[in-house]
């Protein structure tokens, strides 16, 4: 599937194996790349200019740097203040959490047993009668079939 195509550094003609070649060689290629960032030629390399922000290099009004520093210095203690306040953990509240869950696991299984008796879980006892029952049945047709 060769095409010819036209280099898009160099403008010359060159016959790309793939369909999404648009360079003829790899140093177009890199020129094009070097031309298209803004790179310079300076004695035997390519280089990039740096611009430089004015506002960047200028310090900061002293006043201006104080009521930021005091400003963050207040915020901290506020997170520190509020970690401490959080940090115990009350008793009267665990209980409060473990009555409320037993309630609310009490009130389910209620009326699971008063609406849906089925869909209870099986106990223990429940798989015992089973197993009893399919050895009765078991032996039942044992004597059938003598």
């Amino acid at each position: 599937m060769k095409r010819i195509k036209n280099c898009k550094h160099c403008y010359e003609s060159f016959e790309s194996r793939r369909s999404n070649h648009v360079y003829c060689t790899t140093s177009c290629k890199t020129k094009a790349s070097y031309k298209r960032n803004e790179y310079k030629y300076i004695s035997g390399h390519y280089k990039k200019e740096q611009d430089k922000n004015d506002e960047q290099d200028k310090l900061m009004a002293p006043v201006l740097l104080n009521n930021q520093i005091q400003e963050l210095e207040t915020k901290i203690n506020s997170l520190v203040d509020y970690q401490n306040e959080t940090k115990g953990i009350n008793a009267s509240d665990i209980g409060s959490a473990a009555i409320g869950s037993a309630t609310a696991d009490a009130a389910i299984y209620t009326t699971q047993k008063i609406f849906f008796p089925k869909t209870l879980p099986a106990t223990k006892g429940d798989v015992e009668e089973l197993k009893k029952e399919i050895n009765s049945l078991k032996f039942i047709l044992r004597m059938k079939s003598r």
